[in-house]
């Protein structure tokens, strides 16, 4: 795992091609920034604007993205391809993450979905770039009207993630049968998550996407299937928690030493 500041990142990955490395997996807020280090980048990536996965093939930086197997695979898997065709989804979020999902949710045949994001402006556009009748931007202020009757809501922006805000939305206004799914994987349960828990809705965490994501990214750095049953989920929690607990010593010894 290398983090990279994003004022550092473009220059990064472009020296990729010098490395030994043969490729890297991007999370947010890089993406973007991927794309552009790109010297070719797949359909896929094209149409979203954005890159998850770079790699080299034949002294050259080719940028993929696989968000949007990775956000389906779970999705299916949970809810099943007919929940989706009969019921609206709500999506947070207008960044690149939420172009892979919504690529996906269209892929899918889902009959209506609403875009909500904390600028009305963004939600706006996408869904005007996309412009297909059954693709609706909400306003923020109208969010709670947005999730109210969904069948799915999406959480596909950083609000509850580790050191960000929680995601401002109610979800006590939702049915039963409502399915939650929060892209974001650390805390393994979100905010959002522990809510829809309370309420007794359903949920699906981030870091399913995230094993998911990595099938393709995988095969596209070794060449070969990915192996399976190997706990890549528990193995991913057990680093998670480890991680975490690393992360609240070092938080205590600087508070210790700042006394």
């Amino acid at each position: 795992m290398f983090a990279v500041h994003p004022n550092e990142a473009l220059y990064a990955f472009k020296t990729l091609k010098k490395a030994t490395i043969e490729g890297l997996n991007i999370t947010i807020p890089l993406k973007a920034l991927a794309f552009e280090a790109a010297d070719e980048v797949t359909p896929d990536a094209q149409k979203l604007g954005v890159c998850n996965v770079l790699c080299k093939r034949d002294g050259k930086l080719i940028g993929h993205n696989t968000d949007m197997e990775g956000f389906a695979a779970p999705l299916l898997a949970h809810i099943g391809h007919h929940f989706i065709l009969n019921n609206a989804v709500t999506l947070v979020g207008a960044g690149g993450v939420a172009r892979a999902v919504l690529g996906s949710l269209l892929a899918l045949g889902a009959p209506e979905i609403r875009i909500i994001n904390r600028s009305d402006e963004r939600a706006k556009k996408l869904a005007s770039n996309i412009n297909i009748p059954s693709l609706h931007a909400y306003n923020w202020s109208q969010r709670q009207s947005a999730i109210k009757d969904a069948g799915l809501v999406i959480n596909a922006t950083a609000a509850g993630m580790t050191g960000h805000d929680k995601l401002d939305i109610d979800v006590r206004v939702m049915a039963k049968n409502t399915w939650v799914y929060d892209l974001v994987y650390t805390p393994l349960e979100t905010p959002l998550m522990l809510q829809a828990k309370n309420h007794g809705l359903n949920t699906i965490g981030g870091l399913e996407m995230l094993i998911a994501q990595a099938r393709p990214s995988f095969r596209l750095f070794y060449g070969a299937e990915p192996p399976k049953n190997i706990g890549a989920k528990d193995m991913l929690i057990k680093h998670l928690q480890t991680k975490h607990l690393q992360t609240k010593h070092l938080q205590a010894k600087h508070l210790q030493a700042a006394k």
